[in-house]
């Protein structure tokens, strides 16, 4: 990873929370801080039920890889690219 590419890790919402804006907010917060921070890309792993989500903010899917956990269970891999301000 590059100087300017950040890795965004575990951001998760309770499922009861869902859909009531509060992902929204955290990935707006997310994106705030690694642009203040300088950098320019955004890497992530979601989880395969939130990868609508970022597709919808704009990430893109890259490839996948297995999951740690639960045997055949493949992850998305996505990038965003950081819009300047």
């Amino acid at each position: 990873m590059g100087k300017d590419v950040v890795e965004l890790r575990d951001l998760f919402v309770e499922p009861g929370h869902i859909g009531k804006g509060h992902g929204m907010e955290l990935w707006e917060y997310a994106v705030r801080l690694a642009r203040s921070l300088g950098f320019r890309k955004l890497v992530l792993t979601a989880d395969p039920k939130a990868e609508a989500f970022y597709a919808r903010q704009g990430a893109v899917r890259t490839g996948e890889k297995e999951s740690p956990v639960g045997q055949g269970r493949v992850l998305p891999l996505m990038e965003f690219l950081i819009p300047g301000e």
